[in-house]
């Protein structure tokens, strides 16, 4: 535990007796939904890996595959074919031509049956079931995924910020889709998934959303593995932050930043929120949630949740989901 930060047994006695806010990033779903730069690679890889054919003229490309073309350019030829000898002094410039003819549809399409797959299958996840041990409260949550409102959404408020992905993008189907068009430019179909783009304040949608976190009155606020989607210096949920900022500024309950390095976000609102009680706590939720879980099963001689989280990241590393399916 950090300096000054609530012992975990703390936190969790408050979670289980009080009605809070919780907020929702990428980090929560460790473990079940690919994460960085494995997922926002996921289609130029697989586009250079499987290509077909290749179109003379470059796509006018959609906001989301632009920034995904503009930060391939460190794909190295050693990711796209890891499994052959690849000689010193390769030249990839080639793969980024490629890569520039990347189709909008495909792209998207793609990326939402990799975060759709954890709930095609039912995935248990110990990161969302452990919210059934924590008083009825209202959960802000930022992925596409859909795991929240299936695992916790019968015990508490859920609102998916961005929208969430139909589970059934997660099945073979779609997989068999994806090798179709993988060579055909087709249009990107309209949704109202918020997915690697910033916000803006002309998402009706979003502005709904937010409306009714601002009504909340909870006794705490969690954010949990999430940075606002920090950009470098600064913040694609911009919105959504400003928002936050404004509404709960001199907020007179504890806001715990749960997340493996905390400090960014807790120095950032402890000045815009004028308060001294955010608190960092340095730890991985997929690790932690399973931590609770193994607490309460735990008999003779108790072990704090501390040393248990330590030695579960000992042992299986921070990727990892509970529980382990060997499978998945």
């Amino acid at each position: 535990m950090l300096p000054g930060a609530p012992s975990l047994e703390f936190l969790l006695m408050q979670f289980r007796t009080a009605p809070g806010l919780y907020l929702l990033g990428a980090g929560a779903s460790a473990g079940t939904a690919p994460l960085g730069r494995a997922f926002w690679t996921a289609p130029p890889l697989d586009f250079l890996r499987n290509l077909g054919g290749l179109s003379v003229a470059e796509p006018t490309h959609s906001p989301l595959t632009k920034g995904i073309v503009n930060n391939s350019s460190n794909i190295t030829p050693f990711e796209v074919f890891p499994d052959r000898e690849i000689r010193f002094g390769y030249d990839n410039l080639l793969f980024l031509e490629i890569i520039k003819r990347i189709p909008n549809f495909y792209t998207r399409l793609l990326l939402k049956n990799r975060l759709a797959k954890a709930n095609f299958i039912n995935r248990k996840s110990d990161s969302y079931s452990v919210f059934r041990l924590f008083s009825p409260s209202f959960i802000a949550n930022y992925n596409h995924d859909g795991l929240a409102s299936r695992l916790c959404g019968r015990r508490h408020r859920v609102l998916d910020m961005h929208g969430t992905i139909e589970r059934e993008f997660g099945s073979p189907k779609i997989e068999d889709l994806i090798e179709s068009v993988r060579d055909e430019h087709l249009p990107d179909l309209s949704d109202d998934i918020l997915m690697g783009v910033p916000e803006t304040w002309a998402d009706q949608n979003l502005a709904l959303r937010l409306l009714e976190i601002s009504r909340t009155v909870p006794a705490f606020i969690a954010i949990i593995g999430y940075s606002f989607a920090r950009n470098r210096d600064a913040h694609d949920d911009h919105v959504s932050l400003a928002c936050f900022q404004s509404r709960f500024r001199g907020f007179q309950g504890n806001v715990y930043v749960i997340d493996p390095e905390p400090e960014y976000l807790r120095n950032l609102l402890s000045d815009s929120l004028k308060s001294n009680n955010i608190f960092p706590v340095r730890a991985y939720w997929n690790v932690l949630s399973h931590a609770i879980f193994e607490s309460s099963r735990a008999t003779g001689k108790s072990k704090s949740l501390n040393f248990i989280h330590e030695e579960l990241l000992d042992s299986h590393g921070s990727g990892i989901s509970f529980p382990i399916d060997r499978k998945w």
